[in-house]
């Protein structure tokens, strides 16, 4: 009895802390999905243009956002230890991250759109790509502030708080994007950079908002007054944040980045063909984030059990983790391939790139199970600060397997569309394996 006393309670704790986060990541991520929506009315290369230039945007961003990540497990080990004071060095230092994150990253993305021919696209992709990556790039430090405030928060369990300040900076891009690419309200029509500007507002009243919340809260500031009482320098939090935090970011980047290159190489097949594969993969990436929404939760869970050096709590919080992310896969799964044929209408009407990225839900469907899998066994590894071997696992697996996989299928073949998506498949399946393995094996060799 007691042990499935203790398991309810793990489940509970695990929905507790990722709905909110799955509402929040959900916010992001619908922020892409409306931006394609209102840019379709524009024409189907609008579409291809915008995804085209948002996963380069985010391929390149999110390493810098997955150094941040190590945020949330620090803090989440520091309460852990009974030393909760030591969460706002790590506040501190993430903020000082931050700060050389914004140069770095705000120059690759302009160098990316000053050569975003090398991408060897069309020339509407490139023109239309690079307006975008330009206007949008004014949001690059608004992404890591606020990447930063929501870790932290996160981390002691605030999970509410991102919530609500990203579904409100969703309705807020949403009318900003209706208004800025069509001009509305008497002001002028700017087309796809209108959705880059509309991004920049949103995301930046998002950073400022989630600090007006950290300074006027009340745990927060007897936090503050314990940790100056201990005279810690902020300065060493930066180490710990970067060992955990580089690798984390590696791992995102991988993966993204050979996403990305997928829906490269569908530029390389047909306009349609890129345009269909930006609609599939903008919904698997809604389901995505709620699959991310419970890894992070179980970062979070372990973090805490690792701090309190607690193996059996470690090892009941990833199997309930794994147990629930199972049961969404399986439910996204059957959603996208019984309406396969209905979702790709809520993006366009063009019956052609329709009738492409209906079938391409069946291999997102397929994908769902394993791309699931492997975000959980990172999120649990992560919350043990073990990040070099699920960096290691997701370069090989995406970048020595996945990529060249697509490839050979997608054009030595001539599989098209169908074989990079088979190669996506491949690639996380075995990723997935490899994580959980990893999981199983490192709860397995803790000292406690």
């Amino acid at each position: 009895m007691t042990t499935t006393t203790s398991y309810q309670q793990k489940a509970k704790e695990a929905l507790t802390l990722s709905m909110p986060i799955i509402a929040g990541q959900l916010g992001q991520v619908l922020m892409g999905f409306f931006d394609t929506v209102q840019i379709g009315g524009l024409g189907h290369e609008y579409i291809a243009a915008s995804g085209f230039a948002n996963g380069l945007y985010w391929m390149i961003i999110l390493l810098g956002m997955g150094i941040l990540y190590a945020v949330s497990p620090l803090v989440s080990k520091a309460f852990g230890e009974q030393k909760a004071y030591r969460s706002i060095g790590v506040l501190q230092a993430s903020l000082l991250v931050s700060v050389v994150l914004t140069f770095i990253f705000t120059g690759l993305i302009h160098l990316m759109a000053t050569h975003i021919e090398i991408l060897k696209h069309t020339e509407v992709d490139n023109r239309l790509g690079a307006a975008f990556l330009n206007t949008v790039n004014y949001s690059t430090g608004f992404v890591f502030f606020f990447m930063a405030g929501k870790q932290f928060l996160d981390g002691m369990g605030h999970t509410k708080v991102g919530m609500y300040i990203t579904l409100v900076g969703l309705v807020l891009n949403y009318f900003l994007n209706d208004t800025l690419i069509y001009g509305k309200y008497g002001m002028p029509a700017w087309g796809i950079e209108g959705a880059a500007m509309a991004n920049s507002i949103s995301r930046g009243l998002m950073a400022v908002a989630i600090f007006v919340y950290i300074w006027r809260n009340k745990q927060v500031a007897a936090l503050w007054q314990t940790y100056r009482a201990h005279r810690e320098n902020p300065i060493d939090f930066v180490k710990p944040i970067l060992v955990i935090g580089v690798p984390a970011g590696l791992q995102f980047f991988w993966e993204v980045a050979a996403f990305n290159a997928g829906q490269i190489m569908s530029g390389w097949i047909s306009v349609e063909a890129e345009a269909a594969h930006m609609i599939a993969i903008g919904l698997a990436s809604i389901t995505f984030m709620v699959l991310s929404g419970v890894a992070h939760a179980g970062t979070i869970m372990v973090g805490y059990s690792f701090g309190a050096k607690n193996k059996e709590e470690i090892r009941r919080s990833g199997q309930v983790i794994l147990l629930i992310t199972l049961s969404i896969e399986i439910i996204f799964a059957v959603l996208f391939f019984a309406f396969r044929h209905q979702l790709p209408e809520i993006y366009t009407q063009e019956s052609s790139v329709i009738g492409i990225a209906s079938t391409m839900l069946v291999f997102a469907a397929l994908f769902q199970l394993s791309d699931g899998m492997q975000a959980a066994g990172a999120g649990l590894l992560r919350g043990m600060h073990d990040v070099k071997y699920p960096a290691a696992i997701a370069f090989v697996c995406y970048w020595l397997v996945m990529i060249p996989t697509g490839y050979v299928l997608a054009f030595t073949f001539g599989l098209g569309l169908r074989g990079i998506w088979i190669g996506f498949l491949v690639g996380l399946t075995l990723a997935a394996v490899a994580m959980l393995l990893r999981f199983n094996r490192a709860v397995q060799r803790l000292p406690f």
